[in-house]
């Protein structure tokens, strides 16, 4: 009956505060008693969804004397919004602050069989109403929606810089993975061999860059920051408590990984051609597997320059998911091949070794399934071309 009447009290707070906003955006919110706690609320990962793969934040707000036990929480979005998936991909997706009632959020996470660990902040009962104040307000329906990225603005660095900004003074310990680039930080907490491809691929130069505290960007990261954070001459945080506890998952080991699938892909081809000339006799394989590249290559193309996201920017996969592959690699159907594309053809050959070449000094990292992709890109390119003769190398040593 107890939790019956709190969550009939949040309402009544929820609803009060919206009615009462409609008609005075100058009139203050209630004063939190001196029983009022804040908290960091910090959520585990899961394999489960892959946005579930990097964890979550919240703040939490809980004053007994109100019976309020809120969470604020930046990481909420509408899937029933109309054009959700293309505005998710386009970067355009707008999310938002919502404010949720600690035990329907515990449920949840209970659910989804994921641990909740809470710190509370070590405030005092000024900034406790300052942050509670600017929290709600920028709940309100005309503040509350934001444009999220992935990096530099999503749910755990809202909630970051909201309390950091109560601090003149802010010192946070180093740790070894503020030399860790963001690309290495998200590898490291997608387990799907198959998703971190996609997204590895997907993601470019901005994302080696190293992280430094830039790494609060994911809800693991920040826990810890905040541990070790002093603030104005304080401890940022009074402890590190598990709320609730997640049941250990067997994860069953996966071989097929995408190295493994493109090595034999390799390693088939490579037979096929030295046995039966399959490819060379059969170019609409070599046309079809360096079409997919080429498809690949303007789907890179066009999260760098059609969507809002920072991540895909200044995608050096291009380099060898050329997007030039479409259409021009239907053209070697002609009875004579054309000059010029036995020109792009070689062109696109000594790029793609110059990328194994300098492979450790480039600027953006790939992922390792890459380089039998691009060894059998060098085999499709090949089979294009005309075998050198004894009388081609004269002339190249020679003329």
């Amino acid at each position: 009956m107890l939790n019956h009447l709190k969550i009939f009290a949040a309402f009544l707070f929820l609803l009060s505060t919206q009615l009462i906003y409609g008609y005075n955006k100058d009139l203050r919110l209630p004063v939190l008693s001196s029983s009022s706690n804040v908290s960091l609320l910090t959520v585990g990962r899961s394999d489960a969804e892959v946005y579930q793969c990097f964890g979550h934040t919240a703040i939490r707000v809980k004053d007994s004397i109100y019976g309020w036990d809120f969470v604020y929480n930046y990481g909420t979005f509408n899937f029933a919004e109309p054009g959700f998936l293309m505005k998710f991909i386009r970067g355009k997706l707008l999310y938002f602050e919502s404010i949720d009632n600690y035990p329907e959020f515990e449920q949840m996470y209970r659910e989804e069989n994921r641990w909740i660990r809470e710190q509370p902040l070590n405030l005092t009962q000024n900034e406790k109403q300052i942050l509670f104040e600017r929290l709600t307000i920028n709940a309100r329906e005309e503040n509350k929606y934001y444009k999220y990225d992935f990096l530099f603005d999503n749910c755990s660095t809202r909630p970051r810089d909201i309390i950091l900004s109560l601090f003149k003074n802010v010192t946070v310990k180093k740790d070894v993975d503020d030399a860790a680039t963001f690309r290495q930080l998200i590898d490291r907490n997608v387990h799907n061999e198959w998703l971190d491809l996609g997204m590895d691929v997907l993601i470019g130069i901005p994302t080696d860059q190293k992280a430094k505290f830039g790494r609060t960007f994911l809800p693991l990261e920040l826990m810890e920051s905040f541990d070790s954070a002093v603030v104005d001459g304080k401890p940022l945080v009074s402890g590190n408590n598990l709320l609730l506890d997640a049941v250990p998952e067997v994860q069953p080991v996966n071989w097929f990984t995408p190295s493994f699938a493109f090595w034999i892909l390799l390693l088939f081809m490579i037979l096929l051609q030295v046995k039966a000339a399959v490819l060379s006799k059969y170019k609409i394989l070599p046309v079809v597997f360096l079409s997919i590249l080429g498809l690949f290559g303007w789907v890179f193309l066009l999260m760098w320059f059609c969507t809002d996201h920072a991540s895909t920017k200044w995608n050096l996969n291009m380099l060898w998911a050329m997007p030039l592959n479409i259409p021009l690699v239907f053209f070697v159907y002609k009875k004579q091949m054309p000059s010029w594309l036995l020109t792009y053809i070689k062109i696109y050959r000594i790029l793609l070794i110059s990328l194994l070449a300098v492979w450790w000094v480039n600027p953006q990292a790939y992922h390792p399934a890459v380089i039998p992709l691009i060894l059998i890109s060098i085999l499709c390119t090949s089979i294009f071309l005309p075998v050198p003769t004894q009388e081609d190398f004269r002339r190249r040593w020679f003329r």
